[in-house]
This record gives structure tokens, C-alpha cells and sequence, in this order.
């Protein structure tokens, strides 16, 4: 059975929505809640998994004794990659509900394993992560690699990486580097780097200081930093030159609402969603026909993912009373009259960074936890009610069906 044959009577059965957290001081502080208060669903939708310990693969396991492997996107249809089976890249695909590998670049590179910090998206032919005070960087149709130093200085770590311009291999960097002349760790800049690594050495073509209480995140072709203890916004081109992004105009109008530590802007659709602050997460959207109120969205929730198309949203909750943190999945489209449909619970686990990634071709979303893997196909072309129609958009019309009748969104009025 597919992962998500399930999934309609979710839908029909169930809106599975979080109660909005509770913030002291003024009401008017507080945005509306998208969602009304109700008891998460103790129904899950139920993932294909496949243990990665044991005898799967020549009695010894795919990842032999490890557990909790990392995990991340490559560029090729319907599969991840890990850089913790050996020392290898492992590419897991996953065709007609099995899982596959097959190791690139063994032994390319020495101590390759370990995890590391992850592009945060495919980038065509290209996989590259950052370990400590180096990235690594191949190329699987050319079948290259390599290797940079790009701070050798004891202190200094990348803490995140992003694609500036894949076709001229440009990336964006934040390092920690340790002030010079103190031994202590926590005495430190955090600078944002554009580096060329399109030779054989690596060439930082600006530098940009981030300063503390910031966070920063890439949509198109503008970065975004975000000063959350003063709640300014920055924008950057990719060359980190100043720019603009209608975001800022939507954070100026609304800045009573906003208390976020971080931004995940969709794909295309003119909204974003940040999280992080007291107020939970919100909703903010700047397009011209839609509802521009930012909307609170669910207490304790992060790590908000959007998939590759843009479809789905990933996230994980936190429920501290009954000490569980749970995986959900919002369904996206624009004929909701705030992009976002009803939360799906994907799993009563949850997926840290570096260990969960997106497929393409079909859309998935693979998580890693302990000694298993986790695999729900949003695609699901195996559905027979949906027809003609997309899985995903089968989905959402029974959804807006289901919200005119409770009237919910502000349909069905």
C-alpha cells in the first residue's frame, strides 16, 4: 500500500490544527490565528520505512552500525544522499517502494563521513556539504571533486552554506571565525562570505559581517538578513549588493505582530513564514490578492520546510505538556485564500537538521531517525480516486471542500 492512501479520510475525517500559543502583555500584540484551537490528531499518516540496520543489505545493515544517519538532497530523480555509509557519497533512491544505493566518489576525500552542513537545496549535478573548516564539493555528472580549505585557522567553523550562482560554482558561506589574540571559544565574528569555487584554490570575493542576533536565508536571487533583536530586514543580491524583496515593506507594516527568529520565504508565492519568537509562528503574505494581516500559525513549531515544487510545507511541533515533538505537513496552492491547507500529521517522530531531505520526480520527503528511514511519496500516482487530476490537487479540493463546510479560511460564508 502507498504511503498516503490514508490521507483522504485525514482530510475529510479531521483538521489537524494546534492550539496558538499564549503571550503576556497587550492582545493587540497577538496576530489572529489562522487555525482555531483543537487537540492535535492522534491518527498518523502512515510513511513507508525501511530499517537501515541488520540484515537488509549483506547482513550488515545499509549503514552497517550506524544510526541516525544524515541525511540530504542530490540532483537525481527520487533519492537522497548521506555521507555516513563509509567513506563514500551514498546515493538511496527508492523505485517501486524499495530502497536502493549506490556509492560515488569512494574514498575521494579522507574522513568524508561524519555529517556535515548540507546545501540547503538540489543544485544541478552538484552535491556539497561543509565540515568544520572545509567544503567539499563534487560534481556527479562530471564525476569531480573538490576540496577546500576555506578556513584553517583553529576557531573558525562554516556554519551555513547556500548556492549563490551554481553555473559559476558561488556560494554563500557563514564562518565563525575566533577574534585574533584570544583562546576563548566563545569570542567570536560571524561573517557572511560570497566564495568562488570554480578553481582549483577558493577565491572570497566579498565579505559581509552578521553580527549577533541574526539570522539570514536565500529566495531567487536575494539574501535576506534578518536583524531579529532589532527587527530590521536586509536584502542582498547574490553579489551581497544592496537590494530589494517586497518582504520588506509586508515585515514594516506588520512589525507590532512580528517576534521571529527565522524566515522561510515560499518558492514563488508572494508569503513566507517565520518562526522562532514568542508568538509561535506566523504567516505573512505581501500579495495583492490576498488577506495581508499576518496570521499566527502554530505554537512551538520549526524547522518549516517548503518542497521543491512549492506543493508542501514541512514542520516539526513541540508539545511540551506531553514532552512530543510530531511532523506535519500543510498542503500549498493558491485557491486557499492564505496558501496554506490544513496540517496533515505526517509522524509521531520528528527529523533534525541535516537529517531529512527532499526528492523530485516524485515529490518526497525522506526523514532519518534512529536506525530507520522514513519515506512518504506526495505524488502517489497510484491513487485511484484522484483520476486525472494531481495527487496534490486532488488533496486540495477535498480540503476547501471540507473548510467551506465547517466554514473555516472565510470560506463558506
Amino acid at each position: 500500500m502507498h504511503c498516503l492512501k490514508t490521507l483522504l479520510p485525514l482530510l475529510v475525517g479531521i483538521i489537524f490544527i494546534s492550539a496558538i500559543t499564549t503571550t503576556d502583555g497587550d492582545s493587540s500584540m497577538k496576530p489572529p490565528a489562522l487555525y482555531e484551537k483543537s487537540d492535535l490528531a492522534s491518527v498518523t499518516n502512515p510513511p513507508q520505512v525501511f530499517n537501515i540496520k541488520g540484515g537488509l543489505f549483506n547482513g550488515g545493515g545499509l549503514f552497517g552500525g550506524y544510526r541516525n544517519v544524515s541525511i540530504f538532497s542530490v540532483p537525481i530523480d527520487n533519492a537522497v544522499g548521506s555521507n555516513d555509509m563509509g567513506n563514500a557519497i551514498t546515493v538511496i533512491s527508492f523505485p517501486k517502494e524499495k530502497i536502493e544505493f549506490e556509492k560515488y566518489f569512494r574514498n575521494a576525500v579522507e574522513q568524508l563521513q561524519g555529517g556535515g552542513v548540507y546545501l540547503p537545496t538540489a543544485t544541478p549535478n552538484l552535491v556539497g556539504f561543509a565540515q568544520v573548516r572545509r567544503f567539499v564539493l563534487f560534481d556527479l555528472k562530471h564525476k569531480t571533486h573538490r576540496e577546500y580549505r576555506i578556513e584553517m585557522s583553529i576557531g573558525n567553523t562554516i556554519e551555513k552554506v547556500a548556492v549563490a550562482d551554481a553555473g559559476r560554482r558561488r556560494f554563500l558561506m557563514e564562518i565563525e571565525e575566533q577574534r585574533r589574540g584570544t583562546s576563548d571559544p566563545w569570542d567570536s565574528n560571524k561573517i557572511l562570505k560570497l566564495i568562488d569555487l570554480s578553481e582549483e584554490k577558493h577565491k572570497i570575493l566579498k565579505e559581509l559581517p552578521k553580527g549577533p542576533g541574526t539570522t539570514w536565508t536565500t529566495t531567487h536571487d536575494r539574501v535576506l538578513l534578518w536583524k531579529f533583536s532589532d527587527k530590521k530586514l536586509q536584502v542582498f543580491n547574490m553579489n551581497l549588493e544592496p537590494a530589494h524583496h517586497p518582504l520588506e515593506e509586508a515585515l514594516n507594516r506588520n512589525i507590532k505582530y512580528i517576534d521571529s527568529i527565522v524566515i522561510q520565504v515560499h518558492p514563488h508565492l508572494p508569503f513566507a513564514v517565520l518562526s522562532g519568537g514568542r508568538n509561535g509562528s506566523i504567516y505573512l503574505s505581501w500579495g495583492k490578492d490576498k488577506e495581508t494581516t499576518p496570521f499566527s500559525l502554530f505554537s512551538a513549531a520549526t524547522l518549516f520546510s517548503f518542497s521543491p515544487d512549492g506543493k508542501w510545507l514541512v514542520f516539526k511541533r513541540e508539545d511540551f505538556a506531553n514532552d512530543t515533538t510530531k511532523t506535519y505537513l500543510l498542503p500549498v496552492s493558491e485557491k486557499y485564500p492564505h496558501y496554506l491547507g490544513s496540517p496533515i500529521l505526517l509522524a509521531d517522530t520528528y527529523f533534525n537538521e541535516g537529517k531529512f531531505a527532499w526528492t523530485s520526480n516524485p515529490t518526497g520527503f525522506v526523514g532519518s531517525s534512529l536506525d530507520k528511514i522514513y519515506r512518504w511519496d506526495l505524488e502517489n500516482q497510484d491513487f485511484p480516486e484522484k483520476g486525472k487530476m494531481s495527487f496534490h490537487d486532488y488533496i486540495v479540493k477535498k480540503d476547501l471542500e471540507k473548510l467551506a463546510k465547517e466554514k473555516r479560511q472565510g470560506l463558506g460564508k
